[in-house]
């Protein structure tokens, strides 16, 4: 495959906008709700209804991209960052605690959690043309991005107030627009078809036919799942996890922080690491560091012990990330790859509703220690059948 260094370097812009925007706006949810007079319940809705509605608008974005595909990924992916833009205009018209506000508010949360799998998609689009784009240097410095875009905003919001984040999310979506429309294939580079361009005249698939075909990725998906759900939990109530250990908000702060910087290298390398490893291994891989990392949480009786913990995100989330989405990219027949990678973004998504609205219950009811024992036995469980959906097997037709 050959590397063309501005799609690279485009790509990793439109992932670093796309995380930026996407931190001022589900980063700071809260900040923002509670600065407009909404209440912590109805937050907690809104911010679950933006998962509910994700869950099933995603599958329908990304069907829609397969079925047509003769309309570039990169202007559907506009269209629906343009009513993101206009919807966040919209949200300075509104009156403080206004139903309407917080109408536009669950629509922009939900159209920018929609367009994730077609990013992701877009890191494949051009190699039935011979060039490979860097997912992983682009997802890597996306996440630098939020990182970076966290700690600026929170200076910022204390300096103007919350009222100000629409503009950041609304500035940062007309930049991504921009720099999505040019995400176009360089005039001099030879078009060529490939096996993967053929397949595009494939019939379309619908999300029934795509399970019935795509069996064992479909338990890859389901083990996703379950991995993601102790995962999300323990991000979701962090500072619930560490206050009986002596853990404070900065130590949380930190803890999050580590995290954050150690995915980097692994991210920015991996398509080093995949030349020699496989997806499948790196996979397997991380949902036991997965494991590992949410064991080590259960018995940590200090916060070094937790930094520890944190540390297994370079080798965990970094690696599952990425190769998830190249290992979706070679199992997936082109015609079908949006829905295939629709299915992972899903994947995050369902287990994020099920963590945000079991999470505080059962915290509630068993305490910090017994949720996160079955976390550990629900991310073991993940692991189980993860291994069991994965393979090498470069087919269409899994069985």
């Amino acid at each position: 495959m050959k590397k063309v260094l501005s799609l690279d370097l485009k790509y990793s812009g439109i992932q670093m906008l796309y995380y930026g925007s996407f931190c001022a706006l589900m980063g700071y949810a809260s900040v923002y709700l509670l600065d407009k007079g909404f209440s912590n319940s109805m937050i907690g809705i809104s911010l679950a209804l933006v998962s509910v509605i994700a869950v099933f608008a995603q599958p329908s974005v990304a069907s829609f991209a397969d079925k047509n595909q003769h309309i570039e990924l990169r202007k559907i992916i506009a269209v629906i960052l343009a009513i993101t833009v206009v919807l966040s205009a919209s949200m300075f018209l509104f009156c403080k605690g206004s139903i309407l506000l917080l109408i536009a508010f669950i629509g922009v949360s939900t159209f920018m959690q929609t367009i994730t799998p077609l990013l992701n998609s877009m890191a494949f689009v051009f190699e039935k043309h011979g060039i490979e784009i860097n997912f992983g240097l682009g997802r890597g410095l996306g996440s630098a991005a939020y990182a970076l875009v966290s700690m600026g905003l929170g200076y910022l919001v204390e300096d103007v107030g919350a009222s100000i984040l629409p503009l950041v999310y609304l500035i940062m979506n007309i930049l991504l627009i921009i720099i999505t429309y040019t995400f176009v294939i360089p005039q001099d580079e030879n078009k060529k078809e490939s096996k993967e361009e053929k397949e595009e005249k494939e019939e379309q698939l619908s999300f029934i036919n795509f399970a019935k075909r795509y069996k064992k990725f479909m338990i890859f998906i389901f083990g996703l799942v379950l991995v993601y759900f102790t995962h999300t939990i323990i991000n979701n109530f962090f500072i619930q996890v560490i206050t009986p250990i002596g853990g404070t908000e900065s130590d949380m702060g930190t803890a999050v922080f580590l995290a954050a910087i150690l995915e980097l290298p692994t991210m920015i390398f991996f398509n080093n690491i995949r030349e020699k490893i496989s997806c499948t291994k790196l996979i397997m891989i991380a949902v036991i560091a997965f494991a590992l990392k949410h064991t080590l949480t259960y018995f940590a009786t200090n916060i070094t012990i937790i930094y520890i913990a944190q540390a297994l995100q370079m080798v965990s989330y970094a690696i599952l990330t990425p190769a998830s989405v190249y290992y979706a990219n070679q199992i997936i027949s082109q015609a079908d790859l949006v829905k295939g990678q629709s299915m992972i973004t899903m994947a995050y998504t369902a287990s994020g509703i099920i963590a945000n609205l079991a999470g505080g219950i059962l915290l509630d009811i068993l305490g910090v220690k017994q949720v996160l024992l079955l976390g550990i036995i629900v991310s073991i469980l993940g692991v189980v059948i993860v291994m069991l959906g994965v393979n090498d097997k470069k087919t269409v037709n899994q069985q």
